[in-house]
């Protein structure tokens, strides 16, 4: 599947050292040893550097921020509430005035951006900081950058995992050879001092509730896409699956008894982990695997451990849909990597977990945003012109 063109700045880049592997899901070592670079240690990879972004004008930002969320007028603003082209522009208060409905709005209104205190330069900023790194960004070091609260750093990083999760599931289908994996995660519990006090810490009755299991598809090729999802165990993930992979589709997954549910309706095939890696019954038919299901668990086990040392309870979606979206975008430029997170952020509805949420406690969390459909209602009424106190 081609990746559809965005009509900005964004695009591609495909390097030689592709580490999404052939169409059997087997990396080409001779492809990786003939070039001798992985593509982020290429030119080609840094676009933006730190001195790109501080010699930028506040009115450059302004520009770029709406290019990006205006796209089809190519900048020029358009009502959120009422869709009408023509607009006042309010200099003092960098904002515009519809002159259909005549409600006021700036360039984040009806985004997940909207409420926001802090400026867009410095929002720019974190947006650079948190997308160009493979492995992520933490919170801290967010802080330290912008001299702000670890709160404002922690509330404005969930925000962007929340707007990847939208953009992943904008995503209708996965065609062509499709591979099917789940991985446990979260829910560490610390084992007793003595060893007689110890107790087997895989029993369901021993667990704390917090480790669930994150399923992902994932479209073999170079443009390859992957999707994810988390669920309690991995049989109540076969109907999610199904909706998002094609009928004519071929899955590859592992010895799971739950994935037998899948031939119903689709062409599966399994590989026993137990005995062989790859291969069928006999050791062959080399291309039944899940290498790159493992692949983007790999990176989510070095994303937790690396970076934010504990994922999982209710926040455990948007870290998985944030390391699914890394694992998609790994070949795009530095340049176009900022862009598609500030796209996705303003596409995305107002957050309703993250509006207000040091002030009610996080009262208004919402564990599966993409079901969510107060957010929408909110973007549709405008009810963003205000800031909410404590929102970065």
């Amino acid at each position: 599947m081609a990746r559809k063109r965005l009509p900005f700045r964004v695009r591609g880049i495909i390097s030689a050292t592709d580490d999404s592997g052939s169409d059997t899901g087997v990396t080409s070592l001779g492809a990786s040893r003939s070039s001798g670079q992985h593509f982020s240690q290429s030119r080609k990879s840094r676009t933006f550097p730190a001195r790109d972004l501080e010699r930028m004008a506040d009115a450059d930002i302004e520009k770029l921020f709406q290019r990006i969320r205006w796209s089809e007028t190519d900048g020029k603003p358009a009502c959120p509430k009422c869709q009408h082209a023509e607009s006042w522009r309010l200099e003092n208060q960098r904002r515009w005035k519809c002159k259909g409905c005549h409600h006021q709005f700036t360039v984040t209104s009806s985004s997940i951006l909207a409420y926001k205190q802090m400026d867009t330069r410095e929002v720019f900023r974190a947006a650079r900081s948190f997308a160009m790194l493979p492995k992520g960004y933490s919170a801290i070091a967010i802080s330290h950058d912008l001299g702000c609260d670890y709160q404002t750093a922690w509330v404005l990083e969930h925000k962007f995992r929340e707007a990847m999760l939208h953009s992943l599931q904008s995503i209708d289908r996965l065609h062509g050879t499709i591979e099917v994996d789940g991985c446990w995660v979260g829910g560490y519990i610390k084992p007793e001092n003595t060893k007689v006090n110890r107790v087997d810490r895989r029993s369901a009755a021993n667990q704390n509730g917090k480790r669930r299991v994150v399923v992902g598809i994932r479209e073999r090729g170079p443009q390859g896409r992957t999707l994810v999802n988390v669920f309690d165990n991995e049989g109540q993930a076969v109907a999610w699956v199904r909706e998002k992979c094609d009928r004519n589709a071929q899955i590859y997954a592992d010895e799971g008894v739950g994935w037998l549910n899948l031939r119903g309706t689709h062409k599966l095939d399994q590989v026993n982990h137990s005995q062989r890696y790859a291969g069928d019954e006999n050791g062959k038919r080399i291309e039944i695997n899940t290498n790159q299901m493992e692949s983007y668990f790999s990176r989510l086990r070095r994303v937790e451990h690396g970076t934010y040392h504990r994922i999982g309870g209710t926040y455990l979606l948007r870290y998985a849909a944030e390391t699914a979206w890394r694992e998609n975008n790994r070949h795009l430029d530095d340049r176009a990597k900022v862009e598609l997170l500030i796209a996705a952020c303003l596409k995305a509805p107002p957050s309703r977990s993250f509006s207000g949420y040091w002030q009610h406690h996080g009262a208004n969390h919402v564990e599966f945003p993409q079901d969510d459909v107060f957010g929408a209602f909110l973007a549709g009424l405008g009810l963003d012109d205000q800031p909410h106190p404590g929102d970065a």
